[in-house]
């Protein structure tokens, strides 16, 4: 399984070169969690995070499962994520 160093590294290669990773990370639905960021510290609209599968490592930005129907719901299954140093 993947650690979530090993996550952040391939969203940083699959993010858009004008976006940078929000440090807040997370876990849902059996993937990672990223949001990206424009230099001004603004978040793209949309509702939309970065993912990385836990198991087969496929980064993709998807809409992920609400728990209900809402803009705004919380994602289910959302679990957040500390970066723990070496």
């Amino acid at each position: 399984m993947l650690t979530l160093k090993e996550a952040i590294e391939i969203v940083k290669l699959h993010i858009p070169k004008t976006q940078t990773l929000r440090e807040s990370y997370a876990e849902a639905q059996g993937k990672y969690l990223f949001v990206g960021q424009f230099p001004d510290g603004c978040i793209p609209p949309g509702g939309f995070n970065w993912t990385v599968d836990k198991e087969t490592s496929e980064c993709k930005c998807e809409y992920l499962e609400r728990e209900f129907i809402a803009p705004y719901a919380p994602i289910r299954g959302y679990k957040k994520l500390e970066l723990k140093g070496d």
